[in-house]
């Protein structure tokens, strides 16, 4: 029987702004869908220690505007719209002022300015893309589509890609062509359309900063008769230092497809003497978090980050199930299960955020009425991503199947190796050029022992030492005995292998967890 610890929190109203993602797509119960289409995304580096509650010599005006220069550190807590709070020692951040998100309009197009932040050398941008010069195809265009879909995976195994056109609804055969997009591809033909921007203003060097890591989404949104392509994309620029004390003056964003840059100015984000001191920051149980969120287009954008006790301050934080409320007038409508999550956006935190003060973002289908009246956020069983690593594990390669003895610690687990037996056919390892890539493989049955019985490994990650990026070559295998991941259990490894090899060394990390934890949140919804 699971054990739950729930808590229902109420806290004094707030106004707090917060830049929102905007944008929805097809529900999934966790909000952990992905999105339509990610250009690209990295992974986020480990947390670092946590900070002293309590710093001594803080501004005196807490809460306010901070008057250090970017070099300099800030004696409070910045907490910086869309990406979470830094700790006291911190470069004083810049962001866009409150309530403030430029934007340009052209043939159909609107590009908006969602996020602007600058700390420690990086600038970080989210931009949000309205597309509504989509045209739909008509039923001979889509037969042609479809057609040379079907012969291109009769050819190679897969279809070719063809960015060309948007598929809006496969089932019901919907399909569009974007004369923005069109244009993209005209200007520069080997970007296959993806987005790029360019940074100028004071300060920057000449020829302006272009971005080190991105990542975007694309989807279609019907709205009223026609509908339109949204595009929401993140954009890091690293390591790009300022040749002024602090950012200053007017900057210009230039997005490809428009010939108008998006001008903004930047100003110091607000520093706290103590968390509890940040708006909308609230205490649970052992745990304190903060939620904030707005209406917009007929949908609630919320966002909300975890902090944990200091004892696992390195650990990383979400929510497997999230769920929205809104009540006026003494009548609760639900907003249902969130249906679009954080993954719009790159996996990496901002400078000086640790991944365990990173925010989630998470938007909701809207009420009717958003006029007055409450929001409450449910969350439930808390998603813990520990940053561990065990040793590097030597196994033999087996003729056929060998039994094991060999336990693995982790902090909040023990995983026994309990046999090992070599794979009798090749399996998928990559698909490269349309190829499927085959490779032998060992599969090690395993044993886990969780040691909180509030706290269940679900999953892990193990990747061989030389592992080539971005394709697993230690794949857990996880059985469900329920359609949900709470249920999940680690049952075994498979460890691909290279032809000759005598023996396979890998190692372990990152075992996830599910914490049984309900909460009740009041969402300080800007104005």
């Amino acid at each position: 029987m699971r054990r739950t610890k729930r808590f229902q929190i109420k806290a004094a109203a707030a106004v707090i702004a917060a830049a929102l993602l905007a944008g929805g797509c097809a529900g999934a119960e966790s909000g952990a869908e992905s999105p339509t289409k990610v250009e690209e995304t990295t992974t986020a580096a480990k947390a670092e220690p946590a900070a002293p509650e309590s710093p001594e010599g803080v501004p005196e005006q807490q809460g306010q505007n901070g008057s250090e220069r970017a070099g300099e550190p800030v004696n409070g807590y910045q907490l910086i719209s869309d990406y979470g709070v830094t700790a006291p020692g911190d470069l004083q951040a810049y962001e866009l002022p409150a309530g403030l998100r430029p934007e340009v309009e052209e043939n159909q197009v609107r590009a908006e300015l969602l996020t602007a932040v600058y700390i420690n050398e990086e600038f970080r941008f989210r931009i949000r893309i309205e597309d509504r010069s989509v045209t739909m195809l008509t039923p001979e265009e889509v037969k042609a589509v479809q057609e040379e879909a079907e012969s291109g995976a009769a050819q190679d195994g897969a279809a070719a890609p063809d960015d060309s056109y948007v598929e809006i609804d496969r089932d019901k055969g919907l399909y569009g062509r974007s004369a923005y997009e069109e244009r993209l591809r005209a200007e520069e033909p080997a970007g296959g359309g993806t987005l790029s921007v360019r940074l100028t203003g004071d300060g920057v060097a000449e020829g302006g900063y272009t971005p080190n890591r991105s990542s975007s989404t694309r989807q279609y949104v019907e709205s009223g008769e026609g509908g339109y392509l949204l595009t929401v994309g993140e954009y890091a620029m690293q390591g790009k230092p300022l040749r002024a004390e602090q950012p200053e003056g007017t900057y210009e964003l230039l997005v490809p497809g428009f010939q108008e840059a998006i001008g903004f100015t930047l100003e110091p984000a607000p520093v706290y003497e103590s968390l509890l001191d940040i708006p909308g920051m609230q205490e649970a149980g052992d745990y304190l978090i903060w939620t904030a969120g707005s209406g917009r287009d007929g949908q609630v954008e919320v966002q909300y980050f975890i902090l944990p006790g200091q004892w696992e301050e390195d650990y990383r934080y979400s929510f497997l199930d999230s769920k929205l409320d809104y009540t006026r007038d003494g009548i609760t409508e639900s907003c249902g299960h969130s249906i679009l999550s954080a993954q719009t956006r790159l996996n990496e935190p901002l400078s000086g955020i640790p991944p365990y003060r990173m925010t989630v973002q998470q938007t909701f289908a809207g009420p009717e009425a958003q006029e007055g009246g409450s929001y409450t956020l449910s969350l439930r069983d808390l998603l813990l991503t520990s940053p561990e690593r065990s040793d590097e594990i030597t196994l033999t390669i087996p003729q056929d199947v060998e039994q094991l003895d060999q336990d693995i610690e982790f902090e909040d687990s023990t995983i026994r190796l309990l046999k090992i037996e070599r794979g009798d056919e090749p399996e998928l390892y990559t698909i490269d050029d349309g190829v499927d890539v085959m490779r032998p493989v060992v599969y090690i049955e395993v044993q886990v022992t969780d040691r909180d019985p509030d706290r269940h490994l679900i999953n892990l990650q193990g990747r061989k030492q030389a592992s080539e990026p971005y394709i697993a070559e230690v794949r857990p295998n996880v059985e469900r005995t329920e359609k949900s991941y709470r249920s999940s259990r680690v049952m075994g490894l498979t460890v691909f292998y290279d032809e000759g090899d005598t023996e396979v060394r890998f190692s372990l990390e990152n075992p996830q967890y599910v914490e049984d934890l309900e909460l009740e949140l009041p969402v300080l919804m800007e104005e």
